[in-house]
C-alpha cells in the first residue's frame, strides 16, 4: 500500500514533520514569526522531502454587497495594507500566497514590497459601485497608487505571490454556472487563476480560484487537472462551503474524500479531519489551501488576525511537506482528468 511505503521512507521525515506542526497554534495575531524555515537535503534525481510555506487571504479590497469591509477600507488601514502583508509573507518565508477579492492597485503595492517575487495577476470584473459612483477599486485604492487600472479594465480579481520564477503561460479562466443559485440569490463573476513555477525543488503548480454556490468544486479541479497534468499542484482560495459540505468531497483525499488532496489546515499526517479554524469575521471556515496529496503531506495551519482589522476574513498561513511522489499515486490517472 502506498502509505505503507511512504512509512518505509524513514521516522526522520516525520519527525520533521511533528516539529514544524509545533509551531503552529489555531489563532495567532499579526506580526508573530512563524516557524523558522528547515532545510532539507535534496536527493538526485528524486527530491528529499521540503518544506513549501503558503498563505491565502481575501481582502475585500472593494468592499462588497454587505458592506462588511467599511472599517477596513479606512484611510489609515488602506495605507497599512501592503506592509502589512508583505511582512506577513517575509515573516513566514511564503512560497506561494494566494490572494482573492483583490484589487489590480494591491497588485502594484506589493509588487513593491516584495519585488523579488513573482507577482500573477487575473481581472474577473470591473468594481462597479451601486448606484454609482464609479469603479471602487480607483476609489479606494487611486490616492496610494497611480496603477489602478490593467489594460482591459478590469480591476477586480485574483492573485498569486510567487517565490519561485514564473515558467510558461498562465491558465486564466473564467468560471462556468454548473450549480443552480438559490432564490434570490446574484450570479457573480467567478474565475480561476494558475501559474507554473519552481516551489522548493520541484515544478509546481499553484492556483487561486474564488467560487460561489453557482460554481462547484469538481468545476475547479477538472480545470487544474487538464492545466497540471502529473506536475504537484497547490491551491488556495476562498470556496464559500464549510468543510464538511458535500461538494468539497470531489477536493479533499486521505479517506476524507474522493479527490486528491490534503488541506493544510486539516490536521498532520495520519490526523486529517474535515474542519478547521473559522477564516472569517463571522466564524465560518471556507478559505483553503489544498496540495495533491501525492506530492504534499500537512505539517500544521493557523489563522492569523491582523492589527487594524484589514478583510472580513482572516489570513491562512501555514506548510506542507513535499516529498517524492509515490509510483504508485503518480501512475494513477488524476480525478477528471
Amino acid at each position: 500500500m502506498w502509505k505503507a511505503g511512504w512509512r518505509r521512507r524513514g521516522a526522520a521525515l516525520v519527525a520533521a514533520a511533528a516539529v514544524l506542526v509545533g509551531g503552529f497554534t489555531g489563532v495567532s495575531s499579526a506580526g508573530r514569526r512563524g516557524p523558522d524555515r528547515v532545510d532539507v537535503p535534496v536527493s538526485e534525481g528524486r527530491p528529499g522531502p521540503y518544506r513549501v510555506n503558503v498563505l491565502t487571504y481575501n481582502v475585500c479590497a472593494a468592499n462588497n454587497r454587505d458592506n462588511t469591509c467599511t472599517e477596513s477600507l479606512k484611510p489609515d488601514r488602506r495605507r497599512a495594507w501592503a506592509g502589512k502583508v508583505a511582512a506577513l509573507v517575509r515573516q513566514r518565508n511564503v512560497d506561494v500566497a494566494s490572494f482573492t477579492e483583490m484589487c489590480y492597485a494591491q497588485v502594484d503595492l506589493l509588487q513593491r514590497r516584495l519585488p523579488d517575487y513573482q507577482m500573477v495577476w487575473f481581472g474577473i470584473d470591473r468594481a462597479h459601485s451601486r448606484g454609482g459612483g464609479g469603479d471602487k477599486c480607483r476609489r479606494f485604492w487611486g490616492d496610494l497608487t497611480s496603477r489602478t487600472t490593467p489594460p482591459d479594465k478590469k480591476t477586480f480579481g485574483l492573485a498569486l505571490a510567487l517565490k519561485g520564477r514564473v515558467m510558461g503561460q498562465p491558465l486564466r479562466r473564467m468560471l462556468a454556472v454548473d450549480a443552480a443559485p438559490s432564490p434570490g440569490s446574484k450570479v457573480h463573476p467567478r474565475g480561476l487563476l494558475c501559474a507554473t513555477s519552481m516551489v522548493g525543488p520541484r515544478r509546481s503548480v499553484s492556483c487561486v480560484t474564488h467560487i460561489s454556490e453557482t460554481e462547484s468544486p469538481r468545476q475547479v479541479e477538472d480545470l487544474v487537472a487538464r492545466y497540471a497534468g502529473r506536475s504537484p499542484v497547490i491551491l488556495g482560495g476562498d470556496f464559500n462551503r464549510k468543510p464538511e459540505d458535500p461538494q468539497l468531497t470531489a477536493v479533499y483525499g486521505r479517506g476524507l474524500g474522493t479527490g486528491r488532496y490534503t488541506e493544510v489546515g486539516a490536521g498532520p499526517y495520519m490526523a486529517q479531519r474535515r474542519t478547521g479554524t473559522p477564516t472569517t469575521r463571522g466564524g465560518r471556515k471556507i478559505d483553503y489551501v489544498f496540495a495533491t496529496e501525492a506530492d504534499f503531506m500537512a505539517a500544521g495551519a493557523e489563522v492569523i488576525k491582523t492589527t487594524p482589522e484589514l478583510s472580513d476574513h482572516l489570513v491562512l498561513a501555514g506548510t506542507f511537506i513535499g516529498k517524492a511522489r509515490s509510483p504508485r499515486r503518480a501512475a494513477a490517472p488524476s480525478p477528471g482528468s
